[in-house]
């Protein structure tokens, strides 16, 4: 099991990292679902329970957002505090260390993030999750996850470098 669950997350390292090229908010958001679908996946044969629950929670919260540009329902203030609340108690449910808190800092920027309206904002925001995930990955240990994280925050530099025309604090 140990050996799918690393395959999945290296399949889940690869959506990732190429969600931060993509130029709309809503390719970001499905490339970043599905690879959510896989880290779950993944985290669930590695038995990473608190990782397992806030991927949940992910899939929840990229669905939402997904129409927030559309969408009035999705645009309220109320789903940012619920997610960040089931983003704190997913994390929570599996805790057994002061290193599973670690996800849940990166989830609350993750989560802030997909609610920003600006491609860039988004990217922003995420820089504060991968570190966080990073730490997190090396003690599972899960080698996709902890590959992505490198690779991500690389990727959302030169995301922001790439589509720094679109001004990178506006529409926040």
């Amino acid at each position: 099991m140990d050996v799918v669950g690393q395959i999945l997350s290296i399949i889940g390292m690869a959506l990732t990292i190429v969600s931060f090229q993509m130029k709309t908010r809503k390719q970001i958001i499905v490339m970043q679902t599905a690879g959510s679908v896989f880290f779950l996946l993944s985290y669930l044969l590695l038995e990473s329970w608190s990782a397992v629950y806030l991927n949940v929670v992910f899939l929840i919260r990229n669905i939402v957002f997904y129409f927030g540009k559309e969408k009035k329902w999705s645009q309220h203030k109320a789903w940012l505090a619920g997610l960040l609340c089931a983003v704190v108690i997913a994390g929570s449910i599996g805790f057994r260390s002061w290193l599973d808190v670690l996800p849940i800092i990166g989830s609350v920027f993750g989560t802030i993030a997909m609610y920003m309206k600006s491609e860039n904002m988004l990217r922003l925001f995420k820089l504060g999750d991968s570190p966080c995930w990073l730490i997190y990955n090396c003690t599972v240990p899960s080698t996709g996850g902890i590959i992505c994280e490198i690779f991500n925050i690389i990727s959302i530099v030169v995301g922001l470098i790439r589509y720094k025309k679109d001004g990178l604090f506006t529409k926040a």
